[in-house]
């Protein structure tokens, strides 16, 4: 089979300034130049007024981080993210569905964005049977109007509360109402849903006294949260991490998404036979234009590719909730379903979101482990014996169906006795509905030891765990970041893993660091599942990881192991300076140390069992029998040399021979030191 030719796409990078009219300036020239396609721009008034300049080019346009409803009335564009209607139908949503409240107050900012904002709630809210009273907003309102708007709702303050606004707007709002003494809950769009939103209320003198006091149990929405991602968009999020040198965003990630679907449709147009530009952008239209059902679809970060008949893209949108001014996933979400099962429906665990649209809840699971000991670590057993706390939050109730979040599976354990799903240390019910369960864990752990720079070897020590059944789609685990009451939450790292006396027993090794990570198992098949599309990936069940890494303490394994060799080894060496007449002497201690180097890398196998390929310790074991070869081979020559007459080349062997082995004895310690401090 062929390999794929390389494909060089030439990107040129346009600042429009968030100015709409420089925005339609910068199209008009694009539109007359060679480009074949646009990413961007980035915001839906830019894209509206640059829209019809590149219709009128036949360029196809993809705004990663539009939501506008009205930006695909221009004919070339599509959709990258949720338009802002969808956001106002998931958090109806997600009112009744999550949170079970039947009433909410509604502010609504007088603009386009609150206008398609409210389109989605009203429908959706129509459809659940939701009581809402509507609060407008305008968008310059002063210091009055947003303190009668407030007052209105404290004087329902059974009522959620529902933000269409944008986030410096939703925050003057928020803050009345807390002071009033509204508990909330809080909901907003993805204006508010990030850390960001957090830190505009940062300098308030309550949020000093206590990290979370205004935006704590306020839930706003994304297009992805990290803590929560798939296995995919987790690995881009490393990948960004060792480039940029911090998280991505969610526009970072939309931005990916739009420029590996841009890639997609020039490769298409390409292996037509494509390349005018003008043919090109028509070429690329007609490939966007032809992913209209899922069986179509690319795949994506954000989910796969495919467009209805307004070029929209049917999407994930994800739901985070403020703990301590931090903002991660909620509990539960509203994941979509795509090929709906008629039993799941019929006992709810599936409902529609809209027509042909159905979703079903999937619990976000809090986890943290905290080492207590690591009693052994075995490398003859390939295994480790580990001592920790294990724990869960998690929501109570996630509807009919749910999936068991602690039925948990460690594959590595050996044996099941030190692990009990169904016998926690400690398990209560949380002031906000969610279940706490502890467990402590006991057991011996199979580890995968690479030796090949042993004694100088780095050791992963891996505590892994999955849920044994339910699929990502019904749960998620993600790390426990969370601090004290009333503290924010933990950074990594900040939150201790291990005690500090975890590491005690393991005296022949030096604990350098643990980490705590997401683990998702991805089955790189669809497992005859037919309903499934390559586009949605493959299964992926999510877990968690605890990993230790240990560095063997070189300087005991050396005095045990290799000490005695490097006395044989100086002794062969001062042999080579015996008078010619101990020339009997000079091959017994040469053989001597070769036999007792065999003795010793017999009790070295011993130690490391059988592994199937040399560690470095063998190969000083290997020079040691080559130099012990060599000497002996040394005494042979100059004894026939000497027979022959010839002593002054005999002298010369046997001086080549002293500084053979020197140099080469010398080198080996060289490299030993290099390992030790590589």
């Amino acid at each position: 089979m062929a390999a794929e030719p390389e494909l060089r796409v030439s990107i040129e990078a346009l600042d429009d300034r968030s100015d709409d009219a420089v925005a339609l300036s910068l199209a008009e020239e694009v539109a007359a130049g060679p480009a074949v396609a646009v990413i961007g721009p980035g915001f839906s008034t830019s894209s509206l007024a640059a829209g019809p300049a590149y219709a009128a080019g036949g360029l196809v346009s993809l705004p990663a981080t539009a939501t506008s409803d009205a930006i695909t009335q221009n004919a070339t564009t599509f959709r990258v993210v949720f338009k802002n209607s969808d956001l106002g139908e998931m958090l109806a949503f997600y009112l009744a569905r999550v949170l079970n409240r039947r009433a909410a107050s509604v502010v609504v900012v007088q603009s386009g964005y609150g206008a398609t904002l409210q389109e989605g709630f009203v429908r959706a809210a129509e459809r659940l049977g939701l009581d809402v009273i509507l609060h407008p907003l305008a968008r310059d309102a002063d210091a009055a109007a947003l303190d009668a708007i407030s007052a209105e709702m404290l004087a329902a303050p059974e009522r959620a509360v529902v933000l269409l606004t944008l986030g410096p707007e939703g925050a003057r709002v928020l803050t009345r109402l807390r002071r009033g003494g509204h508990n909330g809950p809080f909901l907003g769009g993805d204006s508010f849903g990030n850390a960001s939103f957090g830190r505009l209320l940062a300098d308030e003198p309550e949020e000093r006294r206590r990290p979370g006091y205004f935006t704590d149990q306020f839930y706003a929405l994304a297009p992805v949260i990290l803590d929560s991602a798939n296995a995919e968009t987790l690995a881009f999020a490393r990948r960004f991490r060792a480039r940029f040198g911090q998280e991505p965003v969610w526009q970072a990630v939309a931005g990916y998404d739009a420029g590996r679907l841009t890639v997609a449709a020039i490769r298409q147009a390409r292996a037509a036979g494509h390349h005018e530009p003008a043919a090109m952008r028509a070429a690329v239209w007609q490939y966007l234009q032809s992913l209209n059902e899922l069986a179509r679809a690319e795949p994506g970060l954000l989910g796969p590719f495919w467009f209805d008949a307004s070029r929209a893209r049917q999407q994930a949108i994800r739901v985070g909730r403020f703990r301590a001014r931090n903002f991660e996933s909620a509990p539960l979400q509203i994941v979509a379903v795509s090929n709906p099962d008629a039993a799941d429906v019929a006992s709810g665990a599936v409902f529609e979101l809209g027509e042909g649209r159905f979703g079903r809840l999937q619990r976000v699971v809090h986890t943290g482990v905290y080492i207590n000991e690591l009693e052994r670590v075995d490398t003859l057993r390939s295994s480790f014996g580990a001592d920790f706390y294990f724990w869960l939050r998690f929501a109570g109730e996630a509807g009919p169906g749910a999936a068991d979040p602690t039925d948990i599976l460690f594959p590595t354990m050996i044996g099941s006795g030190g692990f009990d799903p169904a016998r926690p240390s400690e398990r209560r019910e949380r002031a906000d509905g969610t279940q706490y369960w502890l467990w402590r864990v006991q057991g011996e752990f199979r580890n995968d030891f690479d030796l090949r720079r042993y004694p100088f070897d780095r050791q992963e020590l891996a505590l892994p765990f999955f849920n044994a059944r339910a699929a990502n789609d019904r749960i998620v685990y993600v790390i426990d970041r969370a601090g004290p009451a009333g503290q924010a939450a933990a950074d990594d790292g900040d939150r201790p893993v291990a005690s500090p006396q975890a590491f005690r027993n393991i005296t022949e090794w030096s604990s350098i660091g643990a980490n705590e990570r997401r683990e998702n198992l991805v089955t790189d098949s669809l497992l005859g599942d037919t309903d499934r599309t390559a586009a949605e990936g493959r299964r992926e069940l999510s877990g968690f990881r605890l990993s230790v890494e240990v560095q063997r303490q070189a300087l005991n394994t050396l005095a045990n192991v290799l000490l005695p060799l490097l006395v044989m080894s100086l002794i062969t060496f001062a042999s080579l300076f015996f008078p010619p007449a101990q020339v009997m002497e000079r091959v017994s201690v040469a053989i001597t140390g070769a036999l007792s180097g065999a003795v010793l890398l017999d009790s070295l196998h011993s130690q490391l069992g059988n592994i199937g390929y040399t560690v470095f310790a063998e190969y000083v074991f290997y020079a040691n029998f080559g130099l012990a070869l060599m000497c002996i081979i040394s005494v042979l020559i100059t004894l026939r040399l000497r027979s022959d007459g010839r002593d002054g080349a005999a002298l010369a062997v046997d001086r080549a021979t002293q500084v053979f082995y020197f140099l080469a004895a010398s080198a080996v310690t060289v490299m030993m030191i290099n390992m030790a401090t590589g």
